[in-house]
């Protein structure tokens, strides 16, 4: 299983791929009912298996009721300008029950898509603080676990463009609780290095955050490294906040 790109190989997105405005500020907004109302008159699913590329005319609203509309409406291979998602984009804002209703569209297959930074929906739930967003997308893939072996542990380390994975990001901002939910489910990710050679530890004492600080000191197999040979307790020293005092490396 591959992380995939949204939208297309080409460099321009092609008209058809480009999100409506209608679709896009449905998903900002964090409408789920709008949402699946525009993908169902396209002919989307979330449930029917694609037949020759296209799904049934039939979607699960908010209140998992079927309802048929006429094809003429959005597509969940739409994208922005920066190839993000409907998914990239309720991740960033934290709409934790469109998360989980898109999640189940294609087999999952938003979940892997990346855009042009190289996010994944996680990277977004992640770097925003979105913890309940970064749950919403993890339970699927915990649910799918045993089916299909490696692809949670691939999505939870996948990387962004500079080689962040989505703990790395939820630690340089400080979010406690979004870093506390991706080592619960994989302790391994505070091990990762991202591109630069530096620990989710050492960004999450820079990032100031105590909380995210202890949820990754919680992992065995921690690492502390940090830039140029410093590490976590260089970090500590350079934050010289007092807010690591007690905290134990």
């Amino acid at each position: 299983m591959e992380l995939t790109a949204a939208g297309c190989e080409r460099h321009q997105i092609p008209e058809h791929l480009v999100m409506c405005s209608e679709l896009y500020i449905a998903a900002f907004e964090g409408n789920t009912v709008k949402v699946i109302g525009l993908l169902a008159r396209s002919g989307a699913s979330a449930e029917a298996p694609a037949e020759n590329g296209r799904r049934s005319a039939t979607a699960p609203t908010a209140c998992n009721q079927l309802i048929t509309m006429e094809p003429a409406g959005c597509s969940t291979d739409e994208v922005t300008g920066d190839r993000s998602t409907l998914l990239h984009i309720a991740a960033w804002k934290g709409h934790c029950d469109l998360i989980a209703q898109l999640c189940r569209w294609g087999n999952g297959s938003l979940i892997t898509s990346v855009n042009s930074s190289g996010y994944t929906p996680l990277h977004c739930a992640a770097g925003a603080g979105h913890a309940g967003a970064v749950q919403a997308i993890i339970r699927p893939l915990l649910a799918a676990a045993n089916m299909e072996e490696g692809r949670l542990q691939e999505i939870l380390r996948g990387r962004n463009e500079a080689g962040d994975t989505p703990l790395h990001l939820a630690a340089r901002h400080g979010h406690g609780e979004a870093a506390e939910a991706l080592v619960q489910v994989d302790p391994g990710l505070a091990a990762e290095l991202n591109g630069a050679g530096v620990s989710s530890l050492y960004l999450a004492v820079m990032g100031g955050s105590v909380r995210a600080v202890r949820a990754i000191l919680w992992c065995r197999n921690a690492s502390a490294v940090g830039p140029k040979s410093q590490n976590a307790l260089h970090a500590a020293v350079l934050q010289s906040s007092g807010k690591f005092t007690y905290v134990a490396f």
